[in-house]
């Protein structure tokens, strides 16, 4: 069997288990490492954008130079295995997505509350149940494209180098990409690269969502998607399928009726799951019928 798909196998097995621990997990260093130097600079208005772009080539540079190292290299099969395992597990994420979300799936407003504002980056304090089952549904929907198609997508085109690549600019826009006076010129650089990476895996990922209900997924892309650049193209058909309204409250609103409920939080994790299998079995097929990806074929 192919080396890359035993990595591909077992990197999957190790997600249904579970994530690494914190002190281990290369996304959490990354993060460490970017909350670092964001703290240490001082802000000194428009001339941002030119440090935050050198900040994030850095620390693109920093992370990704070892691992191509590595794998340009021959050494021991099995330890090779063990690290493109360790690495490409920590691209994506299916079973850390279903349990944050399935965490929000209580009436308890005071827990909502708390583990809402875990996976969402907007302040929680003052939104009502319906806004807060609301903003987990489009986190788990706009995951979709940032934790699984994503990171597959790039997986495909240049192995796992790619799909840390992909990861560490996802890492990037999630710490430093807001449009607030902090960030604003600081981390456009990083914001708008993850806008670019993610432009064809969101509406690839969009596809996926037609089998469940064609012309409302059709009708919703046709009126929704260019509100966010690549979100809407996974929360507008979630929506539309769940025939409920999504809003960030003074940024967007997906309109479909009422606010969803605690009932229509399960509803779409369960679309969410099935499509991230979806993604999961078609890169699986892809890699052992067309043998890839090309950066793999001399393995």
């Amino acid at each position: 069997m192919n080396l890359i798909v035993i990595v591909f196998i077992a990197s999957i097995i190790m997600d249904l288990i579970g994530e690494y621990p914190s002190v281990i997990h290369p996304v959490v260093w990354i993060g460490r490492t970017i909350n670092f130097f964001d703290k240490k600079y001082i802000r000194k208005g428009g001339i941002d954008i030119f440090y935050g772009t050198v900040f994030s080539i850095l620390t693109i540079t920093i992370f990704l130079t070892p691992l191509i190292y590595l794998e340009c290299i021959q050494f021991n099969i099995y330890l090779k295995i063990i690290m493109d395992v360790y690495i490409f597990k920590s691209t994506f994420s299916i079973g850390s997505l279903y349990r944050h979300v399935k965490s929000c799936y209580t009436d308890d407003e005071r827990s909502l509350r708390q583990n809402v504002s875990k996976i969402v980056g907007r302040k929680t304090e003052n939104l009502d149940k319906g806004h807060l089952y609301s903003a987990a549904i489009e986190s788990s929907a706009e995951s979709i494209t940032d934790s699984i198609s994503g990171p597959m997508f790039y997986f495909l085109i240049f192995g796992i180098p790619g799909a840390f690549f992909y990861r560490i600019i996802n890492t990037l826009d999630s710490m430093i990409g807001y449009k607030n006076e902090r960030y604003f010129y600081f981390g456009k650089f990083a914001a708008r690269l993850d806008d670019v990476m993610n432009f064809i895996p969101a509406r690839l990922t969009s596809l996926l969502f037609f089998p469940f209900s064609f012309h409302r997924v059709k009708d919703s892309l046709a009126k929704y998607r260019k509100i966010k650049i690549n979100g809407m193209y996974t929360m507008a058909p979630m929506a539309a399928i769940l025939q409920r309204t999504l809003e960030k409250i003074g940024y967007y609103r997906v309109d479909y009726g009422p606010l969803p409920g605690k009932n229509d939080l399960l509803r779409a994790l369960r679309i969410t799951v099935i499509i991230s299998y979806t993604i999961v079995i078609i890169t699986g097929v892809m890699i052992y019928v067309l043998n890839l990806p090309w950066w793999c074929k001399a393995l």
